[in-house]
């Protein structure tokens, strides 16, 4: 079940690190899953039981190898960075796509900061407060100007924070009086610097006393990001550099990016077309070029 609701327009500026997301912005809104996002894996998970697939979990892969303990496959559809790919299959790869994939660029990290409210967010314009998922930045050239010192390799005064606030669109996701909320901002990549008092500031910048209404609060850096999970090295939740050239190329230039050199093996992360965001796109074509390449299915049902 989803909850729709019109978030403000994005920037140019921001509109550019995310197509895909600007564009649903623009038309229908930014879904809000019902229970919270974990309602999507979980369907999804009860749906490929259902067809007879089996989940593991708690089994870590670092070669090729260790696959075998699971069964033999026709088809390896990586859901990893471009990194972990080459790493995961670097018996089966050619050494041409391999180095190619280690040049393919990492992006900027972010700076998570989750924060519990004891209500709504005080904002200045109370029709912020229906929007699901707002962009703080003030005015175009200041969104520009924070996204160019990040890009230079410096943290920004005044950083633009992407922001999330569910609560009154899925009361499930919280008990009575709790707000939850999330938030990051763009900085270097691997940086270990706490960014919560800066991103706290423009919050409180366009919600004039939010701070005293906080109850908790978390922040996760993005050396730590990269650390808990190895696709977002350096705290890069993209997936690698979002730039003209890696759009294009993503993660080779090749008329079907999704599949490798490699007999059997895709790629179906956010490191291969379209790119970040969450759409599901780069799946969808992997399998369905797994299912005419590997399982021999022509026309693969939509």
């Amino acid at each position: 079940a989803f909850a729709h609701s019109i978030a403000p327009l994005p920037s140019p500026a921001a509109a550019a690190v995310g197509l895909v997301l600007a564009a649903l912005a623009h038309t229908v809104g930014w879904p809000v899953p019902i229970g919270g996002s974990a309602a999507i894996a979980d369907a999804l998970a009860a749906d490929l039981a259902a067809h007879g697939g089996r989940i593991v979990t708690g089994a870590r892969i670092v070669d090729r190898r260790l696959l075998r303990e699971h069964g033999e496959f026709g088809a390896r559809i990586y859901n990893t960075s471009a990194a972990a790919l080459g790493r995961l299959e670097a018996e089966a790869l050619p050494a041409r796509y391999a180095r190619r994939l280690r040049r393919f660029r990492g992006g900027n990290g972010v700076c998570v900061l989750h924060l519990a409210f004891d209500g709504p967010i005080p904002w200045r314009d109370a029709r912020v407060a229906d929007a699901p998922t707002v962009h703080l930045g003030g005015a175009n050239a200041e969104i520009a100007a924070a996204e160019r010192e990040v890009h230079r390799g410096r943290h920004a005064e005044r950083p633009f924070v992407l922001l999330t606030q569910t609560a009154s669109h899925d009361p499930l996701r919280n008990p009575a009086g709790v707000h939850a909320v999330s938030a990051y901002a763009h900085v270097p990549r691997g940086s270990n610097r706490d960014e919560s008092a800066v991103m706290l500031a423009q919050i409180e910048r366009f919600a004039p006393g939010a701070r005293k209404r906080i109850i908790g609060m978390r922040v996760i850096t993005a050396a730590e990001l990269g650390v808990a999970n190895e696709n977002f090295s350096g705290g890069d939740i993209a997936g690698g550099a979002v730039n003209l050239r890696q759009l294009l190329a993503r993660p080779t230039l090749a008329r079907h990016p999704w599949r490798t050199p490699a007999e059997g093996v895709y790629l179906a992360s956010a490191s291969s077309a379209p790119g970040p965001g969450v759409h599901g796109l780069a799946g969808w074509y992997a399998a369905r070029s797994a299912l005419r390449e590997v399982y021999g299915i022509a026309d693969p049902p939509l």
